[in-house]
């Protein structure tokens, strides 16, 4: 970018890209999934490519998911309180506001394998899920984690958009805010380099 590097402007994008992960982390904590490995794998920063800048966050795999949901293969579940007809689309709110539907689907052959049951599995010990809610009698883990598993492939995962919809709130302030950045390397520019003449 030549002996000028815009200083202002890099520093607005990197104070831009903290605020947009903390955002992040905060809807992600809100939707009652924080305090993980996903929240802390949550970072930005930003990259000079030649004749622009770029901010890049970073986040863990399952994190896409997490944000824009999975979709189930539809079915019909016969008991219990998922009972019922499902199509199994899951749908997300993107950065722009527009309502997708999710690019994820369990099935598609490219998720890792066995993650989903070792996921669950982790949730079950966590989360110390180990009796029946109508009978009160324990509940074997396997048993518990094929149940999930059969509910989740057929209805899918929710999207809780915890990062579009901190990236469209980031992006709307953005716009707000980067002319007086872009306004003081102009006139960085202008005393930097005061011996250029007109052509």
């Amino acid at each position: 970018m030549g002996a000028y590097e815009y200083e202002h402007s890099q520093r607005y994008l990197k104070s831009w890209g903290r605020d947009v992960v903390q955002e992040a982390k905060e809807r992600l904590i809100a939707a009652g999934k924080g305090g993980g490995d996903l929240e802390n794998s949550l970072t930005s920063r930003v990259l000079n490519e030649g004749e622009s800048y770029v901010v890049e966050f970073s986040m863990a795999d399952y994190g896409t998911f997490v944000d824009k949901g999975v979709r189930g293969a539809g079915g019909k579940i016969k008991t219990g309180e998922h009972k019922g007809d499902h199509s199994g689309i899951r749908k997300y709110v993107d950065y722009n506001g527009d309502s997708l539907i999710s690019p994820y689907r369990f099935g598609s052959g490219k998720g890792k394998k066995g993650g989903m049951e070792t996921g669950i599995r982790s949730f079950i010990r966590k989360n110390n899920i180990n009796r029946s809610s109508v009978t009160g009698r324990f509940i074997p883990a396997k048993s518990i984690t094929i149940a999930i598993m059969r509910v989740l492939w057929i209805k899918g995962i929710k999207g809780v958009s915890f990062f579009q919809d901190s990236l469209m709130l980031g992006l709307s302030e953005f716009r707000l805010d980067v002319a007086p950045e872009i306004k003081e390397d102009v006139i960085d520019t202008l005393v930097t380099f005061p011996n250029i003449e007109r052509a």
